[in-house]
């Protein structure tokens, strides 16, 4: 799951009204990124907040677009791909063609997940922000800083607070792409189980402790015990299959010759 990407309005172009500056003149300075994969029955996590040069940093995600199958984001097709485009062609990088395939995603393709389409129906209309979401479902965002303070940390030299803020976005846009797939497919271990793994892979990794309200929400704190139980359930059902599975093959074998278990 690819995060946001905040960004650097150059100073001609800050708009004296105070509101957002065009997107084409933003400069990102930091790329937060959270990669989900489930391996048999456990969910793995990569979690990173980057900080560099436009150059650097269309690399990086040129890098980790090649490990995903699907790029989560929100608002990612309005700002955070455009964006990331548009530094690539500054740095004059023709040579990415993974960023190319998802800044030019089709809208209702499965390699680009934005929520904030999928949350609004395609409705521009009914779209919010990431925040409103969250704090209606229970997942902390925005803890550490908002989006529009990034150039002014980034001026006042504060980057551990910018990688920090990117990468709490990252999984806030993570989780939330678990709630929308569970409620989607009827099927809530779509969102407990991996929460759960989420959770803990935060509380053992000394280096994530910004991200331990994900582990203590209380979003959180409900999906452990279900996901606990879905284990357990999905163990029994496990071996009681391979105790048929056995017993099928044992009556199909001579008398005195015992079955090698694998």
């Amino acid at each position: 799951s690819g995060g946001c990407v905040p960004a650097q309005p150059s100073s001609a172009a800050q708009p004296t009204d105070g509101s957002f500056p065009p997107w084409p003149t933003h400069r990102p300075v930091a790329l937060g990124l959270a990669r989900a994969e489930q391996v048999d029955s456990e969910w793995i996590f990569e979690l990173a907040g980057l900080l560099g040069s436009e150059g650097e940093l269309v690399a990086a995600l040129e890098e980790r677009l090649a490990t995903v199958r699907t790029v989560t984001s929100y608002n990612g097709r309005g700002f955070d791909a455009p964006v990331m485009r548009l530094a690539a062609l500054r740095e004059r990088r023709f040579d990415l063609p993974r960023l190319a395939a998802h800044a030019h995603a089709q809208r209702f393709g499965a390699t680009h997940a934005d929520l904030a389409e999928l949350f609004s129906s395609y409705n521009a209309a009914r779209r919010s922000g990431l925040a409103d979401l969250c704090r209606e479902i229970g997942i902390p965002v925005k803890t550490s800083a908002q989006g529009g303070e990034v150039a002014e940390l980034w001026r006042a030299g504060e980057h551990a607070r910018i990688r920090d803020y990117v990468l709490e976005d990252a999984v806030a846009t993570l989780v939330l792409f678990f709630v929308w797939a569970a409620h989607r497919a009827a099927d809530e271990a779509l969102l407990t189980q991996p929460l759960a793994d989420l959770a803990r892979h935060i509380e053992r990794t000394p280096a994530l402790a910004s991200l331990r309200p994900f582990a203590d929400c209380e979003l959180a704190r409900w999906a452990r015990p279900r996901a606990l139980r879905a284990s357990i359930k999905a163990a029994v059902e496990r071996a009681e299959a391979r105790a048929k599975r056995d017993a099928e093959q044992a009556m199909f074998l001579p008398s005195g010759v015992v079955p090698i278990r694998r």
